[in-house]
């Protein structure tokens, strides 16, 4: 363990003087174990003596735990170093739906307007998947938090329930969803999401119906790199990244131009891409570490590890679910305005996407900091490494700003947007780095809360933020009449109300108490021939 339970003095080691101890160390003071707890080890207190043997015994499985240990070293670094493969792969993720985005922008029709239709049609279902995502997404990083805290205590056994119970959650719930999301595809466009276009809504339709098919997919996916990234390996995403963008890009480019199948194609490349990225992620966390490969008595539901991952998760759920309708709202906000808003607002969040995944890399790595370090009780470490994190999140925001200001024309026009479609496009994309900043110094303590096991506050912070968006979008557009420019307006108003409410949580230190893993009775045992009472 990293704490101790026994101060004593130490009167020898393998009965001769300690030497080589500091004077510090010889009066008393806490000595490391790995340096107080020797065979041979006699430790003298006021009133006896009692001499212990130790023996190491290896833990079946920790070889496996070889990541990286954000306990230990400079907290910015750990930071650092573990996001920037989640960005990395976060940015692949974003550039195979632009990939879908540009193929069928450029090569799905006959004339351009056939073409920002298609454009239209993809992007008008993207909040209504991020909705079926929320229960992996929110689950998982409930779960997330217990494995990393597991990890931090090194409590390997409980590590390997807790990974089995969330892989066969994660298994049953994306089951189910992609079929309720095949067989109920058109009441979920039309009705949900609003699209009501006859020029784009059947395209909506094929293209949800298709999607969904790979949801089972997405949800193995997150579930794996959930708990790669609690374990310290934030490399691994990136290479299941790859693989998929790869991938998609080529069948994009092969069913779209060479088959002519338009949005279908897409859909279907989409599909295949998810299923290769899920079947490598597999096969990775199982041929990397040993401790997870299950043997079949192994593989376990844990009832009393799936309550402790749903009292996370379902907060989690919760602000998923919540930031997902919240978008579905704004969606359908677009939606009833012309097709050139919604192929605007399609490719300004495509780069929105874009100019967040920095901010969403360091939250992630702040929520992974937190959860190890929560489990070891090394909050001074926690409280550095928040700060360091604010001030690389919010630079990075400037650097991002200044380039989408620089590149808002070049990337509306990759989508082969022109006229009124390229300048709403280029007005939402310069309005949005104006105001970046602020989501910049809001998530990195979003992400602490739920690291540290505070999930409900962070819920109740996305509920409140996105409610205050939705909110100020409907009456911009109904009750003040702006027009569609209503749909990003919004923005600022919802992030520094994120503000407003984690930091006062932050600061007042009640997170602090959190924490989900307890730390287990330590028994030590000592034979009574080698007990001598010193009276």
């Amino acid at each position: 363990g990293s704490t101790p339970f026994l101060w004593a003095r130490p009167k020898k080691w393998g009965g001769t003087a300690a030497k080589g101890k500091t004077n510090r160390q010889q009066n008393g003071e806490f000595l490391h174990p790995p340096q107080l707890f020797r065979p041979g080890a006699v430790f003298t207190t006021p009133t006896y003596c009692v001499k212990i043997k130790f023996t190491r015994k290896k833990i079946h499985g920790s070889e496996g735990l070889n990541r990286r240990d954000m306990t230990t070293g400079p907290e910015w670094k750990e930071i650092l170093l573990f996001s920037l493969p989640i960005m990395a792969g976060q940015f692949l993720q974003q550039l195979y739906n632009t990939v879908d985005g540009v193929v069928v922008g450029r090569y799905g029709g006959a004339t351009q307007a056939i073409c920002e239709n298609m454009i239209a049609a993809v992007g008008s279902c993207v909040s209504l998947i991020f909705l079926f995502l929320a229960i992996s997404i929110g689950l998982g990083n409930g779960g997330a938090v217990l494995v990393a805290q597991l990890y931090g205590a090194r409590r390997t056994h409980e590590l390997r329930r807790a990974a089995s119970t969330l892989l066969i959650t994660l298994v049953g719930l994306g089951t189910f969803l992609t079929v309720a999301g095949s067989v109920f595809a058109k009441p979920l466009v039309v009705g949900l999401m609003r699209v009501r276009d006859p020029d784009i809504v059947d395209m909506a339709i094929e293209y949800f119906a298709i999607y969904s098919l790979g949801l089972i997919f997405q949800y193995v996916y997150n579930a794996v790199a959930g708990i790669l990234r609690a374990i310290g390996d934030s490399r691994a995403t990136m290479y299941f990244l790859i693989v998929s963008a790869v991938l998609n890009t080529i069948l994009d480019v092969w069913f779209v131009v060479s088959f002519g199948w338009g949005v279908v194609g897409v859909a279907v490349a989409t599909v295949i891409a998810q299923a290769a990225s899920a079947a490598v992620s597999v096969a990775y966390m199982f041929i990397k570490y040993p401790i997870f490969r299950f043997k079949k008595c192994e593989f376990v539901f844990d009832r009393e590890k799936f309550a402790i991952s749903l009292k996370l998760g379902v907060p989690a759920i919760i602000q998923q679910a919540v930031i997902s309708l919240g978008n579905v709202f704004i969606q359908r906000l677009v939606n009833s305005f012309d097709s050139t808003t919604m192929s605007a607002f399609t490719v300004g969040n495509r780069m929105e996407a874009y100019a967040l995944v920095p901010i969403f890399g360091f939250n992630s790595g702040v929520a992974t900091f937190t959860g190890q370090n929560v489990g070891a009780q090394k909050y001074d470490r926690v409280h550095r490494g928040w700060r360091v994190s604010t001030i690389m999140s919010c630079v990075s925001s400037v650097a991002i700003a200044l380039t989408i200001n620089l590149l808002a024309v070049q990337f509306a026009r990759l989508f082969n947007l022109g006229g009124v479609s390229m300048n709403k496009a280029v007005e939402y994309q310069r309005y949005m780095s104006y105001c970046v900043v602020l989501f910049a110094a809001y998530m990195p303590t979003s992400g602490l809360l739920q690291g540290a096991g505070d999930a409900i506050w962070a819920s109740v912070t996305s509920l409140a933020t996105l409610s205050a968006r939705v909110a100020v979008s409907y009456l911009l557009a109904y009750a003040f009449s702006v027009g569609y420019a209503s749909c990003w307006l919004s923005l600022p108003v919802g992030w520094a109300l994120g503000i407003a409410i984690t930091y006062p949580r932050y600061f007042g230190k009640k997170w602090m108490s959190k924490r989900v893993v307890r730390d287990p009775v330590r028994v030590v045992e000592a034979g009574e021939e080698e007990e001598e009472l010193l009276l």
